[in-house]
């Protein structure tokens, strides 16, 4: 007894469709692929637009060993972490200025911050980063394409501290939440500490600001965390004020240590010409 044609019920247009069909549960299962990824994603909060994912983050693909729809992580999924890092410590909207592509290189000077800080990124995880000395040279710039870079190619999550609200916000809460604060930056996988000991150079930094600095940078340094800083205080300065601290920078940064002598045709936001120094 021969099998019944079911599809000699369909109307002849159909049936004519349905024989062009080589293989109907593949072709349900491309139906289904299709479908997945068509279905757009919740909001997450990184900025990213993915038409391939529609922002869910996995792709559904056809398995010819099954055949089988298998759902994967999308290629936006790196781009998406990184955003969502940057954002979770404020630096999101300051690293789409502050990238290594925008940074001028005009004078020799530039051009060998810039490839230190290039050079920094693409060495082992240990050394540190430091910019110090004149204001307005690029340092914060620099830093920042470090910081955003090093967040991306490491997959750290990275801390953004900028020294003097953050030390008035650890100093004026209570003892439990200051503390909690203070080891929130002591620990990070990678910190970035903005503008250290920011104020006048000739007016005296109090035992208590040297005391918190002091206890952030040791614990980093004796556990090696990666960590990039910029002052506008020069290296000489700094050992001035406390030479424990200038001399574990010295030994963390290694050549990544870049004293800025001062000089007002080095600040270049006289000039108008960074958006983020």
């Amino acid at each position: 007894m021969e099998p019944f044609d079911f599809t000699a019920l369909l109307p002849p247009e159909v049936r004519a469709r349905v024989a062009q069909i080589k293989d109907p549960a593949r072709r349900v299962l491309e139906n289904k692929v299709r479908a997945y990824n068509e279905l757009p994603g919740a909001e997450d909060g990184s900025g990213v637009n993915c038409p391939a994912c529609r922002n869910k983050g996995y792709v559904a693909v056809l398995d010819e060993d099954g055949p089988r729809m298998v759902v994967r992580y999308c290629a936006c999924r790196s781009r998406r972490a990184t955003a969502l890092r940057l954002k979770a410590c404020g630096m999101l909207d300051r690293a789409k200025l502050c990238t290594f592509e925008r940074f001028r290189t005009d004078t020799p000077l530039q051009t060998r911050m810039k490839e230190l800080s290039q050079a920094w990124v693409e060495d082992r995880p240990g050394p540190w980063l430091a910019f110090c000395g004149q204001s307005g040279a690029g340092k914060t710039h620099l830093c920042t394409a470090a910081f955003v870079q090093a967040v991306a190619r490491r997959e750290l999550a990275g801390e953004y501290m900028l020294w003097g609200p953050a030390l008035r916000e650890i100093k004026s809460s209570l003892f439990e939440a200051g503390a909690a604060l203070l080891e929130r930056y002591k620990s990070a996988p990678l910190l970035y500490v903005d503008d250290l000991f920011k104020g006048r150079a000739d007016l005296p930094l109090s035992d208590a600001d040297l005391r918190l600095a002091f206890e952030l940078l040791d614990h980093r340094y004796s556990n090696n965390l990666p960590t990039i800083l910029s002052t506008e205080r020069s290296f000489p300065q700094l050992a001035a004020l406390d030479e424990a601290i200038a001399g574990r920078l010295r030994e963390r940064c290694g050549p990544y240590l870049i004293n800025i002598a001062p000089g007002p045709e080095k600040n270049y936001r006289f000039r108008g010409e960074e958006k983020c120094l």
